[in-house]
């Protein structure tokens, strides 16, 4: 009889703990920052408070590499970055800038963190899936009656899109901030409202591109524009160290690295940046 309540013990407790395993809500790193090369994710900021108060300013990031090492549990990115902010009144003009980072993500199993600012309120997670079937994380503020002045945080990822994106009013700061996902493109899918002016901003600040890579002999900077011709690309090592400068004389540069030990190395043109390997 013992065995018996036992055994019937036992599978309550799995079924339990089976049902917590599916009913949580959490995404993983690897989950939410699972990009591939040529994903453009584009977010809105805006701040409105009693002290400042402008047009929304635009981020656009472009995946231009994507290199995993299974052993350090780890993936690296090569992101393009586009700032747009309209003009700000009717004789103001808009402006432009753009840089390229190198996105560090570890730790790929555990979940992403939220970062939630929220004072006084205890939190609540969800998940949904959002109108372009790709499931969602959000943490939510739960009011509470002994609240002063609180500051209210929401936050959320998306799968395969990154964040966190967030609401946020803090009655101490800024009143209001947010920084809203629009639009994002994965593979042939597009989802959202890209912000018209940005897709010029991009043609005009087009990711670099090398061929071949790795190499051995040659490598080829192609596809650059006209305003490329007469600067000058900087080469380094990884350690930052330069090695070579060039002046670019074509829109499809040739660049000798027979004599450049094997390794993984760093080209700058005019604030863009791309990886190749040297074999």
């Amino acid at each position: 009889m013992e065995k018996k309540y036992l055994l019937i013990y036992f599978i309550f407790a799995f079924q339990l703990l089976h049902s917590s395993f599916s009913a949580q809500t959490f995404l993983t790193n690897g989950q939410v920052y699972d990009f591939e090369v040529g994903d453009v994710i584009q977010g809105r900021y805006l701040g409105s408070g009693s002290l400042s108060f402008g047009p929304p300013a635009y981020e656009t990031k472009t995946i231009i590499e994507k290199i995993y090492s299974q052993a350090f549990d780890t993936i690296y990115y090569t992101i393009k970055r586009d700032y747009y902010t309209p003009p700000a009144c009717p004789t103001c003009s808009p402006t432009f800038s753009y840089d390229t980072i190198i996105q560090t993500i570890t730790n790929l199993d555990l979940p992403a963190n939220h970062l939630n600012e929220t004072s006084c309120f205890d939190l609540r997670d969800t998940s949904y899936v959002d109108f372009c079937g790709r499931e969602v994380w959000e943490r939510l503020p739960i009011p509470v009656d002994t609240c002063f002045e609180p500051v209210t945080h929401t936050t959320k990822f998306v799968s395969g899109v990154g964040g966190p994106f967030f609401t946020k009013y803090d009655p101490k700061g800024p009143l209001y901030t947010e920084f809203t996902l629009i639009y994002y493109s994965k593979d042939t899918i597009s989802c959202g409202n890209l912000m018209v002016s940005v897709p010029e901003l991009v043609e005009n600040n087009k990711p670099l591109k090398i061929y071949p890579n790795p190499a051995d002999e040659n490598i080829f900077l192609s596809e650059l524009d006209f305003n490329d011709i007469g600067k000058r690309a900087v080469i380094c090592n990884f350690l930052g160290q330069k090695i070579i400068e060039i002046q670019i004389e074509s829109k499809e540069q040739k660049i000798n690295v027979s004599y450049f030990k094997s390794g993984v190395y760093i080209l700058n043109l005019s604030g863009r940046t791309i990886r190749f390997v040297v074999k």
